[in-house]
C-alpha cells in the first residue's frame, strides 16, 4: 500500500500531471492520422526521454500508447477512416450512427468506452500482475497457433450475411499474408522480382488504402452532399440506461482486451476484433451489428484499450513484451537503467508504480483530452466532400509513405483502396482482410515453430492443458455462429413453409 500511495503522490505531481496530458494530446493526434500509429508515436519520443527521470519517462510513454490507440478511433467514427489497425471494427459501426446524424453519440460512446477499458486494465496491471503473469509463462508457441486461429473465427460473425464470400476473402488474404520471407528459414516467396516484397506487405498500407480510399471514392459519386444526414454532430449527452445497457459488454470486452494483451505478438488490433466478435455473438439483436450498434462500439473499444494494460503485464514481470509499443517500452526502461523482471517490483518500487499509477490517471484524464478532440473533429462534418476527399488522399499518401519511406507502399494502398471499392459495390466484407492480414503471419510462425518443437507429431501439443483448452474453445468459436445460422435458415424455411400452406 504504501508503494501504491508513493506512486501517487509522484504522479500528482504538477510536473508528471502536464507530461501525461502533453503525452495524451500527442499521442491522440498521431492516433488520428492514417499511417501513423500508437508504436510510432512512443518509438519517436523514446530518444526525448533520456534527459528525463525514469519514472516521467514512462509517465510519457503511458499517454502517447493510451492516446494513441485511441486516437484512431475519432476518423475511424467521423470518416469511417480508422487511424491505426485497431479502430477497423469502430469505423465499422461508428460512421454507420454518423450517417444517421448521430456523430456525437458515437464520439461520446467510444470516449467512454476507451477510458473504461484502459482504466481496468491498468487495476488489473496493478492488482493481477502476479497471477496474469504466470498465464503468461503458460503461452508458448501452441497455445499462440491456436489463440490466431480462434481469431479467425471472427471472420464467419464479420460474414454471416454472406458466409461464402467471407471465407473466400479471408483465404485470399491469409494467402497475401504469406508475401515475403519464410519467418523460420527466410528464403522469399511470391516476390516476383520485387525487393519491395521481400519484407511482405505492409500491413499498414492495405488498411489504409482499404477502409479509406472506398470512402473517398464515395465521396466523389455526390461531391456536394454532406458526410452525415444532417451536417452535424449532434447531441453527445447519454442517457444513464444506455450506460448501464453496455456495462457487462464493456467489462468483458476489456477483460479479452487484457488477456490478448498479455499474449505476444498479439496486441489491441486482435483484441478490438475479438472482442467485437464476441459481442455479435452474445448480442440480442446481432442483426444490428454493421447498421450503428453501440454494442459494437463499445466491444472494440474496450477490448483494444484493455490491450494496452495487459500487454505491459508480461514485461514488467518477465521482461517480455506483449506488444510493439511494450517492446519500446523495454528499451526505454533499459536506457534509464530499469531491468524489468521478477526484481522490478522491489528494486524498483517508486518507479513501477509511478508508472502503473499513472497508466489509471492517464486513462482517466483522456476521456477530457478525448472530449476537446472529439469537439474539434466534429468540424469536419462540415468540410464539403469535395475538399474533404482531397484532404483525405493527402494524409493517406503521407501517412503510408512515413511508414517505412518507401513509395511501393503508396502504390500498394492504391491499390488496396481500388479493390476496397469494387469489393463493397459487389457486396464483399472488407473487414476479413484485415483480420486475416494481421493474424496471417503470426499464425504461420507459431504453426512452423511448433511443427519444429515437436518435430512433426503434432498430437503431443495436446498433453499441454491450456492448448487443449484453446483448442476447445475454437472449436465451439468456429461451430456456435455455424448453428446459429443453420438454425436461422431453418425458421425461415418453415416458416415460408407455413406461409406457402396459409395461402393454399
Amino acid at each position: 500500500m504504501n508503494e501504491i500511495l508513493m506512486g501517487l503522490t509522484a504522479v500528482m505531481t504538477p510536473y508528471n500531471l502536464f507530461i501525461c496530458v502533453a503525452g495524451l494530446f500527442i499521442g491522440v493526434l498521431f492516433g488520428a492520422l492514417p499511417g501513423f500509429s500508437a508504436t510510432m508515436a512512443v518509438a519517436i519520443f523514446v530518444p526525448f526521454t533520456y534527459s528525463m527521470e525514469p519514472g516521467s519517462a514512462l509517465l510519457l510513454l503511458s499517454g502517447l500508447y493510451c492516446g494513441g490507440v485511441y486516437g484512431g478511433s475519432i476518423p475511424a467514427v467521423l470518416l469511417g477512416i480508422p487511424g491505426t489497425p485497431a479502430s477497423a471494427p469502430t469505423a465499422l459501426e461508428g460512421n454507420a450512427l454518423v450517417r444517421k446524424g448521430q456523430a456525437g453519440k458515437a464520439l461520446h460512446l467510444v470516449t467512454l468506452a476507451s477510458v473504461f477499458g484502459g482504466f481496468v486494465s491498468a487495476l488489473c496491471l496493478l492488482v493481477g500482475s502476479g497471477l496474469l503473469a504466470q498465464v503468461a509463462m503458460m503461452v508458448g508457441q501452441p497455445e499462440q497457433m491456436f489463440i490466431t486461429i480462434f481469431g479467425l473465427s471472427v471472420v464467419i460473425m464479420l460474414s454471416e450475411d454472406n458466409l461464402y464470400k467471407g471465407v473466400m476473402v479471408a483465404i485470399v488474404s491469409l494467402i497475401l499474408a504469406c508475401f515475403g520471407q519464410d519467418p523460420i528459414e527466410g528464403f522469399p516467396r511470391f516476390t516476383y522480382g520485387f525487393s519491395a516484397l521481400i519484407s511482405g506487405l505492409n500491413v499498414t498500407s492495405v488498411l489504409i488504402g482499404l477502409f479509406s480510399l472506398p470512402e473517398v471514392f464515395k465521396m466523389l459519386e455526390d461531391p456536394f452532399g454532406k458526410i452525415a444526414e444532417s451536417g452535424k454532430v449532434g447531441s453527445m449527452k447519454m442517457k444513464l440506461s444506455e450506460l448501464k445497457a453496455s456495462l457487462y459488454n464493456a467489462i468483458r470486452s476489456t477483460l479479452i482486451g487484457v488477456g490478448v494483451g498479455i499474449v505476444p505478438a498479439a496486441g489491441p488490433d486482435i483484441a478490438a476484433f475479438m472482442a467485437y466478435n464476441q459481442a455479435k455473438k452474445a448480442s440480442k439483436h446481432p442483426e444490428q451489428f454493421g447498421q450503428g450498434a453501440d454494442e459494437g462500439i463499445v466491444a472494440a473499444e474496450s477490448g483494444n484499450n484493455g490491450a494496452t494494460g495487459g500487454s505491459l503485464i508480461p514485461l514488467l514481470t518477465l521482461g517480455i513484451p506483449g506488444s510493439a509499443p511494450a517492446a519500446l517500452f523495454l528499451s526505454a526502461m533499459i536506457l534509464h537503467g530499469v531491468r524489468p523482471g521478477p526484481t522490478l517490483f522491489t528494486e524498483h518500487a517508486e518507479t513501477v508504480y509511478t508508472m502503473i499509477i499513472g497508466f489509471a490517471v492517464i486513462n482517466l484524464l483522456m476521456y477530457f483530452v478525448g472530449m476537446i478532440y472529439c469537439k474539434a473533429g466534429s468540424m469536419i462534418l462540415k468540410i464539403p466532400k469535395a475538399i474533404l476527399a482531397t484532404s483525405i488522399v493527402v494524409l493517406a499518401v503521407v501517412g503510408t509513405y512515413s511508414t517505412n519511406r518507401n513509395m511501393f507502399d503508396v502504390w500498394v494502398m492504391f491499390g488496396a483502396g481500388v479493390i476496397g471499392y469494387i469489393m463493397i459495390r459487389n457486396d464483399f466484407p472488407i473487414a476479413p482482410i484485415a483480420l486475416a492480414l494481421l493474424l496471417g503471419s503470426n499464425m504461420e510462425k507459431a504453426w512452423s515453430v511448433t511443427k519444429t518443437l515437436y518435430e512433426g507429431e503434432l498430437y503431443m501439443i495436446f498433453t499441454r492443458p491450456l492448448t487443449v483448452a484453446l483448442a476447445l474453445f475454437t472449436v465451439v468459436s468456429f461451430a456456435f455462429p455455424l448453428y446459429k445460422m443453420y438454425r436461422k435458415h431453418k425458421n425461415k424455411t418453415k416458416a415460408a413453409k407455413a406461409a406457402d400452406t396459409e395461402v393454399k
